[in-house]
């Protein structure tokens, strides 16, 4: 027996509790799932303009459950959402003072399928916000006076548990999806007054566990996100198909690993800050495969979706070791893109740059389909979306030169005294190693490819400013120029560089867009170092020359079609040494002395025309204190075979060497002591052949022979009537005086 005086409070607590039964029973016996369902589906589907279905559904004191729900369009049976549970519990005091607070909303195991239609609408275009119209103003300037209207919404945690999204995509041919499992998010003191804390990670199909991870807070009211982002070893792969504007087949390998801070304001105000890394990246071009490529970046961005601006504040990009960084800002990416930017860097090394988009023969085999991703269950999702309703150059050529077909080269590059034809200086003559070296040492083909390329859907403007810049052995430094795209034509200019202890300077002009591609250049240089040049095309001749060259040079063709390639030069070389090659060891064994293998010259001028394949040397002029030459000739830039015609003039004693013109030598010197020789070379350039016309030296000995059997013949009157002729008397006077004598 209980004391008196607890029996009332007993009673009175038995009394409640038994009301709290009673209540709890009647709500349970009233509020039945085929009530609750049929509260809940009309105002959801008319929302969602959807099929809403719920397996079971429940309501107590603390909240309700809803198992089984699915959101799908109508006529389709993959469904836009489906999931095995969703609980809300909510505090039921909150409900007396007006307002709902949820102490939780978790989601167990959803699944979400987007799908992008093949005219590129979404199937969820109808829930969305139309895109509010471009405002005028900038965006840090927009206003936000939006007022929250309804009964005040609290929830304490939105949760989901191993979720999942699907992205299909039936614009790719075949189609394309992409999976994100495992996804688990948290939204903590979910409010539409203040900012939402939220952490959402999950597994991207392909990649590694926790590849995916966001955090940050959610505004409804001002819709502004911000948050930081880590993805993980994202196959490149899957995703690139669902990159707007890219081919399916663009990326044939490639893993993603980005960190990144985002804010976002209406979804159309973007600002970006953090760093990414591509590695083991390869691209299919045409149908070849780049090399591996590895990417680093760092970048500072800020996009107005509404107003196509893209503001590049910083990218620091790093590509197989080389840098740069790049400021600019792209627009109008909707119509056709256009990029204002500078770009710096330390060092370009161009030919490294070429070699890794160069292509390598792409794999047979079709790429592996990845074993997260039965072929079965993606044509399940494609089937069973219902598509949304409604859803050139104007300068002149440059005149070609009549050129001379190349003599034949014997098998013996002997120096023997050859009978050729009578020199006519009218002919053409080579040019030097440093035009035609870079062609034959680059084996270059002769003609170019059908196939022109794909249009460039880009116009950009920008300064480049380059430390370094090397090609091969050409190094290049304290480049600057500026770079115009528009409409695919390219223009590099002006351009200003130096180059081995000189300046360099130029333009240059193409049709990026045309085969080839054609271009127009002109090039200058001023002092440039003679054997460093040579040297960078034609290593193996370093130490062979030397001298300062000044230059100027306007060219036209067609990318690597060397036959295409016209050009005028016009070459002043001072202050030339020259030794060591083969031009010039040959020359010395021609005249037998070996101090003829190093050649000074105070100046090499020269007019060089290239077309069709063929060097024409104009205006040859050598000036040295023992060899001068004048001459003219041609050479093939990819062969180097020569066909030289050059007027020699060296000095007598070398001359004297040569056996036909040994007792004349001195003769034919003219009063500076130089002997004027008619002189070919033909051969290679690395092999070359020199002679001298037999004809010529054949006329000249016996124009000279017939001088020295002439002057006996005339002086022997001279020395008889070197005294005055003497009288009658007196030689009648000297015969009789020799007669007395002889009696």
């Amino acid at each position: 027996m209980l004391p008196k005086k607890y029996k009332k409070p007993a009673l009175i607590l038995g009394g409640l509790v038994l009301l709290v039964l009673i209540l709890v029973l009647s709500v349970r016996l009233y509020f039945t799932s085929e009530l609750i369902t049929a509260m809940i589906t009309p105002p959801l589907e008319h929302y969602l303009h959807r099929n809403v279905t719920l397996a079971e559904a429940s309501v107590g004191f603390r909240g309700f459950c809803v198992k089984g729900l699915e959101i799908r369009k109508k006529g389709a049976d993959a469904p836009l959402l489906k999931g095995e549970k969703l609980e809300l519990r909510w505090k039921f005091k909150e409900l007396f003072k007006g307002r709902i607070v949820i102490h939780t909303l978790a989601f167990t195991r959803p699944e979400i399928t987007l799908v992008r239609q093949k005219d590129g609408s979404l199937n969820i275009a109808d829930l969305l916000p139309e895109m509010a119209k471009a405002e005028k103003t900038a965006p840090a300037m927009r206003q936000h006076n939006r007022e929250p209207a309804g009964v005040p919404l609290f929830i304490t945690l939105l949760a989901m548990q191993d979720g999942q999204l699907n992205l299909v995509d039936l614009s790719q041919q075949p189609q394309a999806t992409l999976r994100v499992g495992s996804i688990r998010s948290r939204f903590t003191d979910f409010s539409t007054t203040a900012p939402v804390p939220f952490e959402i990670e999950g597994q991207v199909q392909g990649a590694d566990e926790r590849s995916l991870i966001i955090k940050g807070t959610y505004d409804l009211a001002k819709d502004s996100l911000k948050g930081k982002m880590n993805l993980q070893g994202i196959d490149l792969t899957i995703l690139s198909p669902f990159i707007a504007g890219n081919p399916r087949d663009l990326i044939q390998q490639g893993t993603l690993t980005m960190e990144a801070a985002v804010a976002v304001e209406d979804f159309d105000h973007f600002l970006t800050q953090g760093s990414l890394a591509l590695s083991g990246l390869k691209i299919k071009k045409d149908e070849n495969l780049t090399k591996t490529l590895q990417i680093e970046a760092g970048f500072q961005l800020d996009a107005v979706r509404s107003q196509q601006t893209l503001d590049i504040g910083n990218l620091d990009l790093e590509l197989n070791g080389q840098k740069a960084k790049i400021q600019g800002v792209l627009t109008q990416w909707q119509q056709r893109p256009h990029f204002d930017f500078t770009l710096n860097s330390p060092q370009i090394k161009l030919d490294e740059l070429l070699a890794l988009f160069s292509g390598t023969p792409s794999p047979s085999e079709e790429p592996k389909a990845d074993p997260g991703q039965p072929a079965a269950r993606d044509k399940h999702l494609a089937e069973n979306v219902v598509p949304e309703p409604g859803s050139e150059s104007t300068t002149p050529a440059v005149p070609s030169e009549p050129t001379k077909k190349s003599e034949g080269t014997p098998e013996k590059p002997d120096l023997k005294t050859e009978s050729t034809p009578g020199t006519d200086q009218r002919k053409d003559v080579v040019v030097e190693p440093v035009a035609s070296s870079p062609a034959a040492e680059a084996n270059l083909p002769p003609t170019v490819g059908q196939l022109g390329p794909k249009p460039i859907s880009l116009d950009a403007q920008g300064e480049i400013h380059l430390d370094w810049f090397l090609y091969n052995k050409l190094v290049v430094s304290n480049v600057d120029c500026k770079l115009i795209l528009q409409n695919g034509k390219l223009r590099v200019e002006p351009l200003s560089a130096s180059l081995y202890g000189g300046a360099l300077g130029g333009s240059v002009k193409s049709d990026v867009e045309s085969p080839g591609p054609p271009f127009q250049s002109v090039i200058y240089t001023e002092n440039i170092l003679l054997d460093e040049i040579i040297a960078a095309f034609w290593p193996q001749t370093k130490g062979s020359w030397s001298g300062n060259v000044n230059m100027i040079s306007r060219a036209k063709g067609s990318g690597t079609n060397l036959p295409a390639v016209q050009s005028r030069t016009i070459l002043n070389i001072n202050e030339a040494e020259f030794s060591g090659h083969p031009l010039f060891v040959k020359f010395a064994q021609l005249f037998q002395a070996e101090d003829l293998q190093h050649l000074r010259f105070s100046q090499v001028t020269a007019r060089v025309l290239t077309s069709k394949g063929i060097a024409t040397l104009k205006r040859f002029h050598l000036v040295g204190p023992i060899v001068q030459a004048e001459g003219t000739g041609t050479a093939s830039l990819v062969d180097k075979t020569l066909d030289v015609h050059l007027s020699l003039q060296i000095r007598a004693q070398y001359v004297g060497k040569i056996p036909p013109l040994r007792d004349i030598a001195t003769k034919i010197a003219d009063k500076h002591g130089f002997v004027q020789l008619p002189l070919t070379v033909t051969g290679t350039i690395d092999e070359p052949v020199y002679g001298l016309d037999q004809r010529w030296l054949a006329k000249m000995a016996k124009k000279e022979g017939k001088k020295l059997l002439k002057k006996p013949e005339k002086k022997q009157p001279a020395e008889q009537t070197a005294e005055p002729p003497l009288n009658q008397k007196k030689q009648k006077q000297l015969k009789q005086g020799l007669e007395e004598l002889v009696k």
